[in-house]
């Protein structure tokens, strides 16, 4: 819970004495997209409040930071604002990254990031931090699995260069393989079908001349484990021998993921 709205009404406070919080979810701001909110301030003015909390130094700002740039730009000296002073830390940080989230405002590694963040402060798991933003447990999922890209790929993916459903794909293979298959996609213009297609193959590939010892670990048991980590939000792990015989493990971080993944597949404790 974020605690009741102050009963204050919207109040016009000075622009020079506002500081973005320190732990804003969002650090990239498009400078076209801004210089287009700056125009539409200077003739319609801010329509929407940005949410602020009162400081020594002035006020923190929780939400609306692009509104407050542009506002600048604009060449405004006041900007409209709701002070909401009855926020602890935490419930500060939870609102305005859930005004971002819910905007989709962030770039997709922010996003990740932030969802990680939300469901580290209140334990959630991805079903949860799914209802808490307004979207399905596979959206969470699928930005989650972005932060096992490495570095390289994940800048690619900030700047658009790659889609989401790339990053998905290459975030399941380890990361020494990532930055050539992130390259081949872009040089190659890959769809996902077909980048699923040529990991499948070169994972067939490798299998066939001894160079990955994970016996029975075929294309189609990879995808497999890609399906049922979608459909639980949990990691999955799918081996089995020459003989069928093997055995399925899903990862999870604490005992409130277990409780959720257990409700997931329909137990119930007695």
């Amino acid at each position: 819970m974020l605690g009741k709205p102050s009963p204050d009404p919207v109040r016009l406070i000075p622009i020079d004495v506002i500081r973005p919080g320190s732990q804003q979810a969002r650090r990239r701001f498009d400078p076209d997209s801004l210089a287009e909110l700056a125009s539409s301030i200077r003739e319609s003015g801010v329509v929407q409040p940005i949410v602020l909390r009162t400081r020594v130094w002035g006020f923190e700002l929780l939400a609306g930071e692009r509104r407050w740039r542009a506002a600048q730009q604009a060449g405004l000296h006041q900007i409209p604002a709701l002070v909401r002073d009855d926020l602890s830390d935490t419930e500060a940080f939870v609102l305005g990254l859930i005004e971002n989230l819910q905007r989709e405002s962030l770039s997709p590694m922010e996003t990740a990031a932030g969802m990680k963040r939300l469901g580290e402060v209140f334990e959630l798991t991805h079903e949860q931090i799914g209802k808490r933003i307004g979207k399905s447990r596979e959206y969470v999922s699928n930005y989650l699995r972005l932060l096992n890209l490495a570095p390289e790929v994940a800048t690619l993916v900030n700047e658009g260069h790659l889609h989401l459903g790339h990053a998905k794909v290459i975030a399941g293979l380890p990361l020494h393989e990532q930055v050539g298959v992130a390259d081949a996609v872009i040089r190659l213009k890959l769809t996902v079908r077909a980048l699923e297609r040529r990991v499948a193959q070169q994972r067939r590939a490798a299998l066939d001349a001894g160079l990955v010892f994970k016996p029975g670990k075929s294309g189609d048991l990879q995808q497999l484990e890609r399906e049922l980590s979608d459909l639980l939000g949990y990691p999955v792990a799918v081996s089995a021998d020459r003989g069928g015989e093997g055995e399925l493990r899903i990862r999870f971080h604490s005992l409130d993921e277990l409780e959720g993944l257990l409700e997931r597949i329909g137990y119930r404790a007695s």
